[in-house]
């Protein structure tokens, strides 16, 4: 009885390795394309391939993609607005200033009550704007 079992019990143990190996093996099959999708994936990916070769061709061709007169009237705004933020910086420091001149609050702990930010308290620079701005003129002038 202990050898018929004994033997059961290896013919089981090998029917689930086998089981196992071929459960690997539907894995492996289901996980890879069929004809049909590899083809469409291939149409798919020569169809971008192609657009972004005529891209690369328009760019190599030096085709022009913002018009120079586009370029200085954007150019000009931002120098526009990078002003206003400069005035309106100012004026709110001189506001600041005269309001928290003789006030015995801490400063911090009171521009917190008030929910007031700076610039740099959120990570934003005026000068890295402004910098911007300058980088495009260097641009400009040395083509």
């Amino acid at each position: 009885m202990k050898e018929e079992n004994s033997r059961l019990q290896n013919e089981l143990n090998e029917q689930k390795r086998a089981i196992s190996e071929v459960e690997g093996e539907i894995k492996t099959l289901q996980s890879n394309l069929t004809m049909d999708e590899i083809r469409s994936k291939e149409a798919k990916l020569r169809k971008e391939v192609k657009e972004m070769e005529d891209k690369l061709d328009k760019l190599r061709g030096g085709v022009t993609l913002v018009k120079p007169e586009e370029r200085k009237a954007i150019e000009e705004m931002y120098s526009e607005k990078i002003s206003h933020w400069r005035k309106r910086k100012r004026m709110f420091k001189d506001l600041w200033d005269a309001i928290t001149e003789n006030s015995p609050k801490d400063l911090k702990e009171f521009k917190e009550e008030l929910g007031i930010e700076y610039d740099e308290d959120v990570g934003v620079s005026l000068q890295s704007f402004c910098d911007l701005l300058q980088h495009g003129k260097k641009r400009a002038r040395g083509q």
